[in-house]
């Protein structure tokens, strides 16, 4: 079950596990860009893990005759694309696949007459389609960026989905405040190290009732019930 942490709380963690509770050196500003770093750095691992499970999506209007759409538009805190549709109709999707910078000029003679011809580039902090795209819908499916603490007086509250993740945290945080001193970090990467394994376990043990599978379709259903095996092409 998730839980919140604010930055008084977390800190607070990071001056118990430091012995820093009456330090004049680790103070609260310095404790301030410490977790900032560790939800930045504890963020990238914590989406190594399990991408699909900080992934969200939504759908946009792709607009007649316009090529480019704002990411903090149609995405709002952006961080990392993992996938793209698009539809004629807003119920039929197609995956929309990428193309490199250098091959534009390949789609630049004329607009595209169906969706289903265009591609994509990531430009800039936009979205890009080419050939020049007709009406009709897409869906993204984007990880969004961590939070951030902008002073210590903030109160935001960061989710925490397993204990892992919090301890990641902590720990890089300790690990800066210590490169800070110019102390040893040996200990501490030992509890970053563990805390990351508990990561790994944590990710495949999130859906309980069914482990991982290979195929990206999942696997398969029996066969009694559909009169057919989906993994032969029955879809």
């Amino acid at each position: 079950m998730a839980y919140t942490r604010t930055f008084a709380q977390l800190s607070l963690a990071v001056q118990q596990v430091g012995s820093w509770e009456n330090s004049t050196d680790i103070t609260p500003d310095v404790l301030l860009q410490a977790l900032n770093y560790g939800l930045l750095e504890g963020y990238a691992l914590m989406v190594k893990a399990w991408r699909d499970y900080y992934t969200l999506d939504t759908t946009f209007a792709i607009v007649a005759g316009t090529a480019s759409y704002p990411l903090a538009t149609i995405a709002p805190n952006f961080y990392q694309l993992r996938h793209l549709d698009v539809s004629s109709d807003g119920v039929r999707f197609r995956r929309c696949l990428p193309h490199d910078l250098s091959g534009s000029y390949r789609y630049s003679a004329v607009p595209a007459t169906s969706i289903s011809r265009l591609r994509y580039r990531m430009q800039g902090a936009n979205l890009v389609f080419v050939p020049v795209p007709p009406a009709g819908t897409a869906r993204i499916f984007w990880i969004p960026l961590p939070v951030q603490f902008a002073n210590i007086a903030d109160t935001t509250a960061v989710t925490f989905d397993v204990p892992a993740e919090e301890l990641v945290v902590v720990y890089l945080a300790q690990k800066f405040c210590l490169d800070r001193s110019e102390l040893s970090t040996t200990s501490v990467e030992r509890d970053i190290a563990r805390a990351i394994m508990g990561l790994r376990s944590d990710a495949s043990n999130r859906d309980a009732d069914q482990p991982v599978y290979l195929d990206p379709n999942g696997p398969p259903r029996d066969s009694r019930v559909l009169g057919y095996n989906d993994d032969d092409g029955g879809w």
